[in-house]
């Protein structure tokens, strides 16, 4: 596998101390989407989480030691149609060691949920 392939086209980027918002090109070109399914792509939701995790990871650093997955929830199939754009918003919450991620498709919420990590 090309770990490239692997990465969505991200079209913008905002970065606060504990917020990160992105908007994300889904192309159908992307590794992900072979075999998922065929005639039917759909982006995997264990894809959703480690994205989440990479950018939470390449624009804050390190947040320690994966410890846990919360509240995840799946509420709709994300396809990579002509154009569209998934907006991904990290929160960090420094006190409780958690990034909590929300994707969604223009105005609605398509997957969401907590990545834990240990003091340690």
């Amino acid at each position: 596998m090309d770990y490239l392939s692997s990465l969505p086209l991200l079209l913008e980027c905002q970065q606060t101390d504990t917020n990160l918002f992105f908007k994300i090109k889904l192309e159908k070109s992307l590794f992900c989407f072979d075999g998922h399914f065929p005639g039917f792509p759909v982006l995997p939701g264990v894809v959703q989480i480690h994205w989440a995790f990479l950018f939470a990871e390449k624009y804050w650093g390190a947040r320690g030691r994966f410890l846990a997955l919360e509240q995840i929830k799946f509420i709709d199939i994300v396809q990579p149609e002509d154009n569209t754009v998934l907006n991904l918003l990290l929160e960090w919450n420094a006190d409780k060691q958690r990034v909590a991620f929300e994707y969604s498709i223009q105005e609605k919420r398509v997957s969401s949920g907590r990545i834990c990590f240990s003091n340690h």
